[in-house]
């Protein structure tokens, strides 16, 4: 997280101040919220323990006779489940930030530490905000109760936030560490971050260079868990496309499967790779659990589209991936999915197709053409993405192969690297 450079007209302190008066008004939409059972705390320049003393008095309990009160008038215990650790680099990342946490709160109750940092600022300072919700858990008027700190960390300071959220976690509980948009890898403050964390939490989507992002991303599952939005987000194909294989005479087709064909709705002029993260994912989910090895790159990737030769246990597999127009479906979701294999009774052909919020699966083998069904698709906001994410168990050896395979399809690709 940098900061902001001077303008053309040397109006840098302008800017700057313009960019975090932004970022503070979107941020302080968390004290807005109707969950809020307390007056926001707010105090510019201030320090850790300051912050550390209010997030305690906050929800002391005192009983006085058959009466339960706080120092802050507030009748419910804190319900935390985990810390969760966010950094917001702009408006933009704030607005997403304050959006997702607001619908998490009543699924899993944090204490949630919001990071803004300014390395480049002249004066070392922190600012901090801190607001209490509370949201009914169920019908019978029991409440869970958490916290949000909203930290602006500048100068010297934000070079070490390790040592700024440390004081002010609760101890005792995972610590999660969710960084939206395209994490700074290199930076030191993010391996501080990782250093914290019990499990990070990416979108593989926001990478900018994907096949950067997935190799560093086989790196750091060697220091913590890896939670990937967008590995939560083909969970509905990979449930669709195992139900064809339940039926034991479709079952035989598996080790025959010679064809892939994954589509991906195709962003509008977007940058960078990531609108490839899920074609890849799923492509490097079906060859892991296949055991299937890259063989040779038929077409080089060029403008989202691919194709690799694979080396499949009894055949050769085409793995192609392009990317197509698809109204009304997000950029980078997965629109339909093709597997074809060769039987003794010739071809076989398991097909899901996407349009917009439906999906129909249809099967095509033993000389015989099956509609099976039409599948509504509920999508999932990123606050429930989220929510699943930060349940799931720590490690998940299904998604670390098919991140490795997806890395090395992806190198194959783009040719002339190291493949890995």
């Amino acid at each position: 997280m940098t900061g902001p450079t001077p303008d053309a007209e040397g109006n840098g302190g302008i800017a700057a101040a313009e960019q975090e008066l932004a970022l503070h008004r979107h941020l302080m939409r968390f004290g807005e919220a109707e969950s809020r059972v307390a007056p926001v705390w707010s105090s510019a320049g201030t320090s850790v323990p300051a912050v550390a003393g209010h997030l305690a008095r906050l929800w002391s309990v005192q009983v006085e006779g058959d009466r339960v009160v706080t120092e802050k008038g507030l009748p419910h215990a804190r319900a935390s489940v985990l810390n969760l650790i966010v950094t917001v680099p702009d408006a933009v990342a704030a607005e997403r930030v304050v959006q997702t946490l607001s619908g998490l709160g009543f699924r899993h109750p944090s204490r949630a530490l919001v990071l803004v940092a300014d390395p480049n600022a002249t004066e070392s300072s922190l600012d901090a905000s801190v607001s209490a919700h509370c949201q009914p858990s169920n019908g019978d008027g029991d409440q869970v109760c958490y916290e949000e700190v909203v930290l602006t960390v500048r100068g010297e300071a934000a070079g070490h936030l390790d040592g700024i959220v440390a004081p002010l976690l609760i101890h005792d509980l995972p610590t999660h560490v969710w960084w939206p948009g395209d994490p700074p890898f290199a930076d030191g403050t993010f391996d501080q971050l990782v250093e914290v964390a019990d499990r990070v939490i990416l979108d593989s989507a926001d990478f900018r260079d994907l096949l950067l992002g997935l190799r560093r991303l086989t790196t750091l599952r060697r220091r913590s868990g890896i939670g990937d939005l967008s590995w939560r987000r083909i969970a509905w194909w990979q449930e669709l496309s195992a139900q064809f294989f339940d039926a034991p005479r479709f079952r035989r087709y598996l080790p025959n499967l010679n064809r892939i064909r994954v589509r991906y709705a195709r962003p509008a002029g977007g940058e960078g790779t990531g609108c490839l993260a899920q074609a890849m994912l799923y492509a490097g989910w079906v060859a892991s659990r296949l055991d299937w090895r890259r063989h040779a790159t038929a077409e080089p990737l060029r403008d989202g589209d691919l194709r690799l030769v694979l080396e499949g246990k009894y055949a050769m597999v085409d793995l192609d991936v392009a990317g197509v127009e698809a109204p009304g479906v997000p950029d980078g979701e997965l629109v339909s999915v093709h597997l074809q294999a060769r039987g003794e009774m010739g071809a076989a052909e398991f097909i899901v197709d996407r349009e917009r919020d439906e999906a129909v699966m249809a099967s095509n083998a033993d000389g015989m053409t099956a509609l099976l069904r039409r599948v509504r698709m509920e999508p999932q906001t990123e606050s429930e993405l989220l929510a699943g994410t930060l349940v799931a168990e720590a490690r998940d050896p299904v998604y670390e192969a098919a991140l490795r395979a997806a890395a090395v399809f992806l190198a194959a690709a783009r040719g002339g690297e190291d493949e890995g």
